[in-house]
């Protein structure tokens, strides 16, 4: 289902804040970063925390997002 780029991301932050789904997102360049569970949104970015610090996502670069659920 194609959305508009605005609800694209309202969709997309409401999944960011669920630590039962895992996402993995498709940015502007083509690269595919899996989200970890330990992730939020703030200020236009997604901050996606790692072990090794945290890396900002700019939500306008991204593309195309995956969602799942695991058992």
């Amino acid at each position: 289902m194609k959305l508009s780029q605005r609800k694209f991301e309202k969709q997309l932050i409401r999944f960011i804040d669920f630590r039962g789904i895992d996402i993995s997102v498709q940015l502007e360049d083509g690269s595919i970063v899996n989200l970890n569970k330990n992730r939020k949104f703030e200020k236009g970015y997604i901050i996606n925390i790692t072990k090794t610090g945290e890396e900002k996502i700019p939500i306008k670069s991204i593309k195309k997002a995956e969602f799942y659920i695991l058992e």
